[in-house]
């Protein structure tokens, strides 16, 4: 695919390009030290040691380290903590955006299975980097993975309740959306269902704007349901809350929580755009200093069925 590209005047300068990628990031291939990352043997085996101390099931009932992919590595886990650290008691006041000619190679080779340590190096640097630039880079709702907030010990139901819960991820047929299909989240007690989540492999340091591509809709099927609890408990009728969070690799993280995301922002959103309207949602910021995967997971809870939100592509935008 990156062969097709055609010859434009600005490709045809290789050092026009490469200056223009390392100016607008501020990149170099002088690494941030892992001192200042938090990333030294001493702070990796006090991070995997917190990380033991946690029971197998909260890996999978805590939303973050759900999130984070706990069941399966401690890497999102540790990146959470060492983010965590670097707010609280920085080592430096100046993190570097770096990336070495490997890492660059490395990327496209984690991003395409058609590229191969030996064609990938016949395509020319200022191509592969153009290609970065015009790519999208975007995961469809329909490809996240449900998050599961119920779990047994030693994960016994886990692998039985990962095909059930496909049932309760709802894909359903919109010919506005991306490609025609997207999946509806919602929450009732009955479903103990964290929303879905997903991950950018091998994303390249810069900041960038995370959109999520959305609609709304309210429920009629539990609207019903909806006004007997509203009717038990009146404050119910504005419980809605909806979450957000994306955490870099090798950066920040981004969170939208449900202060920002909540009643007045449904309905305010609802009334703007009804239930027929796709819109773009602005997360937040990311900042990525070294070649990274980055999680997202994104949520509606205490909404009784009624008030859905229907998801098509999460996208990440550069900026700078």
């Amino acid at each position: 695919m990156v062969q097709m590209i055609n010859e434009t005047p600005l490709m045809k300068s290789k050092t026009i390009l490469i200056h223009i990628y390392k100016c607008r990031h501020g990149i170099t291939i002088c690494k941030n030290s892992d001192y200042v990352l938090y990333r030294t043997e001493e702070d990796i085996q006090k991070f995997e040691k917190c990380f033991r101390r946690h029971f197998e099931w909260e890996m999978c009932n805590v939303w973050l380290w759900n999130v984070l992919n706990g069941k399966d590595n401690s890497d999102g886990y540790i990146a959470h903590k060492s983010i965590t650290k670097q707010k609280r008691r920085p080592r430096t006041n100046k993190l570097k955006m770096s990336l070495t000619t490997e890492e660059f190679f490395e990327s496209y080779l984690n991003r395409n299975k058609y590229l191969n340590n030996e064609n990938i190096r016949q395509i020319s640097m200022y191509k592969l980097i153009y290609y970065y630039f015009i790519e999208a880079k975007r995961l469809l709702g329909v490809d996240s993975f449900v998050i599961d907030l119920r779990c047994t010990p030693r994960h016994r139901s886990c692998l039985m309740r990962k095909y059930l819960n496909q049932e309760y991820l709802n894909h359903e047929y919109d010919l506005n959306s991306l490609t025609g299909r997207c999946v509806r989240l919602y929450s009732t007690p009955s479903r103990d269902l964290g929303g879905i989540k997903g991950k950018f492999k091998s994303i390249l340091p810069g900041i960038y704007e995370i959109i999520c591509h959305i609609k709304l809709d309210k429920n009629n099927v539990y609207l019903t349901y909806y006004t007997e609890c509203c009717s038990k408990d009146h404050e119910a009728e504005k419980n809605v809350e909806c979450s957000f969070y994306a955490l870099a690799g090798y950066g920040l993280d981004c969170e939208c929580d449900s202060k920002t995301m909540n009643f007045d922002w449904f309905e305010s959103n609802y009334l703007l755009h009804g239930n027929i309207n796709w819109f773009n949602e602005t997360m937040g910021k990311i900042k990525v200093f070294e070649l990274s995967n980055i999680y997202f997971g994104f949520r509606i809870r205490s909404d009784y069925g009624y008030r859905n939100i229907l998801f098509d592509y999460i996208q990440l935008n550069i900026i700078k």
